[in-house]
């Protein structure tokens, strides 16, 4: 499990957008190895965030594209839980400093 505090999150961080980012940042930082089998053969990396430059609009803009694949509890459509609350853990690295500021 990676844990942390409120405090962690920097200040910056005020909406759920920039939230996500963070979140999807940290993820990738901490677990470029880690790897799920998400179909016949092919493992893919838990969590990916870059940003990538998207040529397709006019004009072109640069956006963070980020993917996560999070075990979730077997039984999480059971009951009256939310979703996030049957997360289970990727590994229990601890954020680095440079993610909190």
């Amino acid at each position: 499990m990676t844990t942390f505090q409120t405090t962690d999150i920097p200040a910056s961080v005020n909406t759920l957008e920039k939230l996500q980012v963070w979140a999807a940042t940290v993820l990738n930082h901490l677990y470029p190895q880690v790897t799920a089998i998400e179909s016949t053969g092919n493992a893919d990396r838990v969590a990916q965030s870059a940003p990538f430059e998207v040529t397709a609009v006019d004009p072109s803009q640069w956006r963070n594209i980020s993917r996560t694949s999070i075990p979730l509890n077997r039984n999480w459509q059971r009951g009256n839980s939310k979703i996030w609350a049957n997360a289970e853990d990727l590994g229990s690295a601890s954020i680095p400093t440079e993610f909190k500021s």
